[in-house]
């Protein structure tokens, strides 16, 4: 059992308290009531990054008029701002808004059953097995009478299907082999049932599974093997997000100043898609996050053996991040062929800064990868992730996913609203099949679309020398290239840091954040179904991807891009001349 008692489960347990507040706090007052509480929320998120705009705005604008001073005041309000935002993610701890005791049964189910029990289960059996354990504890009837999803096939299947029944089967036999982990995995499982019975529990089974790569399986079994299904040491649990969430603010504001970390904080607690809804109240959902975020901090602290670990650990735990490589990886490539050419040699074109980075990075894998087949199942964890997760999984249509491919395919006839059939075992069938034939007729023109983006990309790269710019501008082809569900574009922080280069970049992040709320908070019911919300969203971040390259690239130019090549100067614009004051009269003598 873990140790309730140790310092670190402590603070974590109390974090979980704190994000529920005291039991004594007059929460049953009609203000705190969840309707009204939550208006008073999305208005919140909607009012504080545009407020944090204009004052932004106003701070430049002051400035270039010659204004100083008064900064202690400015960092007082850029520290209510971002305390403001932090707590909104929470609710500011209302219960009647969150999950009881601060636990998302649902997460924990499929991450602490799916990590735990990871040998037996692996990344298909978990429903399965759950069926079996739940008919061992005299729960027979109910298991047939339900359905569940043959993640096998991807499929929402009736459990009284004879392959069904076989798979649950297969279940018993594999625990056979060790009775206590069978014993134990009931208890677990029987909690679960207990917390979550009804269509809750229900619908649980429906889901997409456990997919984290090896490495967060790694992570996530050395944490939850600690102890049985409890709620207080789910709660210990739930607490590593909160520090997690704490770590990032943390480290922003270490690396980027008060400004830009307010900025950042402020953007992350008042954006949409990646609410506290989704992840909220989880088992160890933001590690990647926080690697993410450390590697851009890293990397802007020159710590860039630590930055390149940091990046490679986020991606290791999430995949997608590795794309955030791409903008790194043009500087890199950039400065290396331009060294070439000017005669450098070999050895010795490659930065220092470069090396170090690609060293941590290289580290970072040969460790991690090899740490995860010994605490897993070897390279079998491996094929399997890459079978299940990136292979069927991966391309199942999700009503959340966001990205380039998401707007693409979202059409009107194709809309949930037209599609969606409650008689059909899997009533969104012909929305996923409509979907997923418009992506494979559109992908050429996806494909010319990533180009062009990418191309863009490596021309505001050219001369970049920062890594962690390089970061931040590999945002277009992260949302381009992958179809991510929402709660993974938190991503988009390491955008809103990109304000330390260009602080008017800092109110542009600000608004999208507060009109990302303005979209997804359906205020008024604009959206019928939730697949038209998150298209729209997906436009307003694609338009923020093509703003961040539009700030921070010149215009293209024949000229400069030889300039470029040749290792000239940049073409400077060319200033209109005045035009010469006309030839002043002689004055004669008898002007008086």
């Amino acid at each position: 059992m873990l140790d309730l008692s140790s310092p670190l489960a402590s603070v974590a347990a109390t974090l979980a308290d704190s994000a529920l507040a005291a039991p004594s706090f007059p929460w049953n007052l009609q203000v705190f009531e969840k309707t009204t509480w939550e208006r008073l929320m999305n208005f919140l998120r909607i009012a504080l990054p545009l407020f944090a705009a204009a004052l932004l705005l106003l701070e430049l604008g002051w400035e270039k008029l010659g204004g100083r001073g008064h900064l202690r005041a400015r960092r007082g309000v850029a520290v209510l701002l971002s305390a403001l935002a932090f707590g909104s993610y929470f609710d500011f701890g209302n219960p009647n808004t969150r999950y009881d005791e601060y636990v998302h049964r649902h997460e924990f189910f499929h991450y602490y059953l799916g990590s735990k029990y990871f040998e037996e289960l692996g990344y298909k059996r978990i429903y399965e097995c759950t069926a079996a354990a739940e008919m061992e504890l005299g729960r027979g009837a109910a298991v047939r009478s339900r359905e569940m999803r043959d993640l096998r096939v991807n499929l929402i299947k009736k459990n009284s299907e004879p392959d069904v029944q076989a798979h649950i089967e297969e279940c018993r036999q594999i625990f056979a082999q060790n009775p206590q982990r069978w014993n134990d995995f009931k208890q677990d499982v029987d909690w679960f049932y207990r917390f979550s019975a009804g269509s809750y529990w229900d619908n649980m089974q429906k889901d997409h599974g456990y997919n984290p790569p090896p490495v967060w399986t790694m992570a996530g079994k050395l944490f939850s093997s600690l102890g049985s299904a409890d709620l207080d040491f789910f709660k210990a649990l739930a607490g590593i997000d909160i520090l997690l969430h704490i770590g990032i603010v943390a480290l922003l504001w270490w690396a980027f100043g008060w400004r830009v970390g307010a900025v950042a904080t402020i953007w992350w607690g008042c954006n949409y898609p990646a609410n506290f809804y989704w992840t909220g109240g989880a088992f160890m959902r933001q590690d990647w996050f926080f690697f993410l975020t450390a590697a851009v901090c890293l990397a802007r602290k020159r710590w860039f053996e630590l930055a390149g670990a940091a990046l490679v650990w986020a991606a290791l735990l999430r995949v997608f991040p590795m794309l955030l490589f791409a903008g790194v990886g043009m500087i890199i490539a950039v400065r290396f062929v331009m060294k070439l050419r000017s005669g450098t040699p070999l050895l010795q074109a490659m930065h220092s800064d470069h090396r170090r980075f690609l060293g941590g990075c290289i580290v970072a894998l040969g460790t991690l990868v090899p740490l995860s087949m010994v605490t897993t199942t070897g390279p079998k964890a491996y094929q399997e992730f890459f079978q299940h997760t990136l292979g069927t999984h991966n391309h199942t249509p999700l009503t959340n996913h966001m990205g380039l491919k998401t707007l693409m395919v979202h059409d009107w006839e194709g809309r949930m609203r037209f599609t969606r059939d409650d008689n059909l075992d899997d009533p969104f069938s012909i929305w996923k099949a409509g979907r997923t034939e418009r992506a494979e007729s559109q992908k050429h023109l996806r494909h010319a679309i990533v180009l062009g983006l990418g191309l863009w990309m490596l021309w505001a790269l050219r001369r970049e020398r920062l890594l962690w710019i390089g970061m931040g501008m590999s945002l277009p082809l992260a949302m381009s290239l992958v179809e991510l569900t929402c709660y993974y574009f938190s991503m988009f922080i390491v955008g809103a840091v990109m304000a330390k280069a260009r602080r008017e970049y800092g109110a542009i992040v600000l608004l999208f954040s507060g009109a990302s709320q303005l979209i997804g908070s359906n205020i008024h019911n604009r959206f019928y179904f939730i697949d038209d919300k998150f298209a729209a969203l997906s436009w307003l971040f694609l338009a923020q991807c093509v703003m961040m390259l539009i700030v921070f690239s010149r215009p293209f130019s024949v000229s400069r891009l030889k300039n470029w090549w040749g290792g000239l100067p940049d073409v400077l614009p060319q200033r209109r001349r005045a035009r010469p004051a006309p030839p002043a009269e002689p004055v004669s003598a008898e002007s008086p």
